[in-house]
């Protein structure tokens, strides 16, 4: 394990499970052991609420009073 709590699968596991660079993976501690599996593919898309996080930031401005400002410019054209 490096410092950073990284840790490096072996070439044949990782090819036995298919996992492929950017795939998602879990981990979870159950009954002593420390278990690794894939989560999703990077290649499928996403269909969790979550993956859309973030996808309108700075769409309709930077700050609250900015994003008001420009909801209350819509409204009234």
């Amino acid at each position: 394990m490096r410092r950073k709590h990284q840790v490096t699968l072996p070439a044949s596991i990782v090819r036995q499970a298919g996992i492929e660079p950017e795939d998602m993976l879990t981990v979870t501690f159950t009954n002593g052991a420390i278990v690794v599996k894939p989560k999703t593919k990077a290649s499928e898309p996403q269909d969790d609420v979550m993956s859309y996080a973030g996808i309108g930031q700075g769409v309709w401005g930077t700050g609250s009073a900015e994003v008001l400002a420009n909801i209350r410019k819509l409204r009234d054209a």
